[in-house]
């Protein structure tokens, strides 16, 4: 059927495309294959230009909802869609025509050794691309090669390595045990020949998983009752009994308020599991976002052995191979999907909810906020969304305040106590006693220490930002934690050399050598990454994110407190030199209720949207295009600070975009 469609392209830009669509339903959300180029279809046109396309999958890539989804997202900040779109695609969607090598010859007989080895390594891999062999071999070399003959260069689609065996049965199944009578293995052919006709089709990884003899899989391909084809991973992943229909899109509001989920580590995994439990007794589907890699691994520890082969994976931790397969898995019912930011336009299958799992990592390098995305997906999908945090920010705890969210607070597992050390000290001789196996600590600081410089009197600063300098003893070297600038250890102003000030986790560790304390059940973290639970956790060091120059200083110094304490099982330590009542107020309830407070009469976030945006120093035209934005300097860069009502970010922040920040940060 000859359709006009619109097609968005790497980059953001979209082509009206006249083209043949080969399925039933509507195109869009499938992949199409054009002038070399991947794009995706994001809806219908009046005209179009004919052009010769493909459809590379038998099954949309995404849906209409996901689409939709991101639209809505784009224009909270302003900025074109289909820029998001490509940005949230993974790479193994996105296919490029390229240029590969081959070798057309048969015999290597009388070629001196280099060419041999050359042209051996090409024809083992089949095709090599010819970028990477110049890079490997010379490209004058490689250039000869093609001037003589002894290569080929053809042109084809860089895909993932995506195809496989597929082998189902070739007979109708009576005549298949005809022909197997009186054969050897006869009852391991059978069940074999009977675990095909369930399945209709089996990967030669999956047959051998089962525990089938591969010479039995042999003998039943040679005797033509079994065949044996290849396609790509995309066009078989459903079962052939599951079809994913693509319906007209409607808009169903969800009946439930989105419930905020808030606890300790282990105690939101338990409630987890029966959030699991639930979709799986009514046959739905469970998407479970993560963004934070350390916390995917160990949900993805935790359920495995409690629900199996339910549980999909979409995340960097796969192989691109079992990333394909797994993406169309996902799609169908009955699936537990536990999702790094790559699967988030998977079009998933009437889904039970939708789950953020800790809302750690959930920006985009342009300041956009994920969980917007996640806000108008679930929507999209008419079904209710969970959002599971060991900490609540300022910014959900007024989602509860003005009644838009429900909240259920768990608890913390374990005790806490707050122990003293002074200023010169990195161990209380209180903490040391308190520690034993399976303890975790947590030192707000990488490195040894900082930098002091005797002879200048002052911190050593970064000469390109003007941060603090970070001492590393174990790389006798300066680095900068902000713009990673990187020195030999003497002080960037006048050479000399400098003096550990304050402590990071190198000397922590230094420290604990020398009590003989060091042993392999002591775990040490720059920050909670929320990676397991352990019996005890220290907060060693903290103090020092109360003296950044940050309007959320406080706050972020409360959510790394609550986080530290989701971990813990049985105790919490938090050692400060700061007094007593100071640090329990980071530790009582009401801290974001002051906290928000504050905010409202400061117009702050969550009340009205700040960025900052980091250019170099001498960009004079940043400041002709904002003149009324406040600035600062440090070191080489300059620091612009924008304060604009929530409806007028759309319009100042792909101003900035534009401009081409080196980094770029919104609140």
């Amino acid at each position: 059927m000859e359709l006009s469609l619109r097609v968005a392209l790497p980059g953001g830009r979209v082509e009206r495309i006249k083209a043949d669509f080969p399925y039933e339903g509507s195109p869009v959300g499938f992949r199409v294959l054009v002038e070399g180029k991947t794009g995706l279809v994001v809806g219908l046109s009046d005209d179009g230009q004919v052009k010769e396309v493909v459809f590379p999958d038998k099954v949309p890539l995404t849906s209409e909802k996901n689409l939709s989804a991101l639209k809505d997202t784009a224009m909270l900040y302003g900025l074109i869609p289909w820029l998001l779109l490509w940005e949230l695609l993974p790479a193994e969607w996105n296919w490029k025509k390229e240029r590969f090598l081959t070798v057309p010859l048969s015999s290597f007989a009388g070629l001196d050794q280099r060419t041999k080895r050359f042209l051996d390594w090409v024809a083992k891999n089949k095709r090599v691309k010819e970028e990477t062999a110049k890079k490997r071999f010379g490209w004058q070399f490689v250039r000869l090669l093609l001037e003589k003959g002894f290569l080929k260069v053809v042109e084809d689609w860089s895909a993932v390595n995506v195809e496989v065996e597929l082998f189902s049965l070739n007979l109708p199944f009576d005549v298949a045990l005809s022909k197997l009578k009186k054969t050897k293995n006869y009852a391991e052919r059978v069940r074999l020949l009977s675990y095909l006709r369930e399945r209709l089709y089996a990967t030669r990884e999956e047959l051998k998983e089962e525990g089938f003899s591969s010479k039995d899989l042999q003998f039943l391909v040679s005797k033509g009752i079994v065949k044996v084809e290849k396609e790509l991973m995309q066009n078989f992943a459903f079962s052939p009994k599951s079809q994913l229909r693509q319906g007209s899109i409607s808009l169903i509001k969800s009946i439930q308020k989105p419930v905020l989920v808030v606890g300790s580590l282990s105690r939101l995994l338990e409630h987890l599991v029966l959030l699991v439990e639930s979709a799986l007794s009514k046959n739905k589907s469970l998407p479970i976002f993560c963004f934070q890699n350390s916390t995917l691994l160990y949900l993805m520890r935790e359920l495995k052995p409690l629900f199996g082969d339910r549980v999909v994976s979409l995340s960097s931790f796969d192989s691109p191979r079992q990333f394909v397969k797994n993406w169309f898995l996902a799609q169908e019912e009955g699936r537990v999907i536990l999702s790094s930011r790559l699967g988030l336009l998977v079009p998933f299958k009437e889904p039970f909810a939708f789950v953020l799992f800790e809302d750690q990592n959930t920006k985009l390098y342009n300041g956009i906020d994920l969980r917007n995305y996640l806000f108008h997906l679930y929507r999209y999908y008419g079904s209710q969304f969970f959002y599971y945090t060991t900490s609540l920010g300022v910014d959900t705890y007024q989602k509860v305040k003005i009644g838009a969210w429900q909240l259920e607070k768990l608890g913390y597992s374990a005790s806490v106590k707050i122990l003293k050390r002074k200023p010169e000290e990195v161990f209380s001789q209180e903490l040391l006693s308190k520690l034993e196996d399976n303890s975790l600590l947590l030192i707000r600081k990488t490195g040894y220490s900082y930098a002091y410089c005797p002879r200048c009197q002052f911190l050593a600063e970064c000469p390109q930002c003007g941060t603090f300098l970070t001492l590393s003893k174990s790389q006798n070297s300066l680095f900068c934690t902000r713009c990673k600038w990187y020195g030999p250890p003497t002080c960037p102003h006048c050479e000399g050399p400098v003096v550990p000030q304050g402590f990071g986790v190198e000397r922590a560790v230094e420290e604990l050598e020398k009590y003989g304390l060091v042993k392999e059940s002591l775990h040490f973290d720059t920050k909670p990454s929320l990676s397991g639970t352990y019996k005890k956790v220290f907060l060693v060091h903290g103090d020092n994110m109360l003296s950044l120059p940050n309007f959320n200083a406080e706050e972020e110094f409360y959510k790394y407190v609550h986080r530290a304490w989701a971990m813990a099982e049985q105790e919490f330590y938090l050692q400060t030199f700061l007094e007593e009542a100071l640090v329990e107020r980071y530790l009582r309830d009401d801290f974001l209720e002051e906290e928000l407070e504050k905010r409202r009469e400061e117009n702050l976030p969550p009340f009205t949207k700040l960025i900052l945006a980091v250019f170099p120093k001498d960009r004079e035209k940043v400041l002709r295009e904002l003149p009324f934005a406040k600035t600062r300097t440090y070191g080489n860069l300059l620091e612009v600070f924008l304060k604009v009502e929530p409806k007028r970010l759309r319009e100042f922040l792909p101003k900035l975009i534009k401009l081409d920040p080196l980094k770029l940060e919104l609140w």
